[in-house]
């Protein structure tokens, strides 16, 4: 797997998310998943497993092809 994964907590939806690069395969996610939740996950703002039971769990791959947006100006931004 290259490149970086995200992991987020969204307290109002009560939902972690992990964001993972486009092309990543079924057996390092497996392999993350691991240390998502052995290490990771008690340094998200709810900390522990069991502060977070219950919660949803997103995984999503991160899109190849984006158009980035400056929200202020309303403007595309080039790359």
């Amino acid at each position: 797997m290259k490149g970086t994964a995200h992991l987020s907590y969204n307290e109002d939806a009560r939902t972690i998310e992990l964001v993972v690069p486009h092309g990543t395969r079924l057996e390092e996610l497996a392999n993350l998943r691991e240390y998502v939740f052995g290490d990771l996950i008690g340094r998200l703002p709810r900390g522990c497993q069991a502060c977070t039971s219950g919660d949803h769990f997103v995984i999503r791959e991160e899109l190849e092809d984006v158009i980035r947006v400056d929200l202020e100006r309303l403007e595309v931004l080039s790359d």
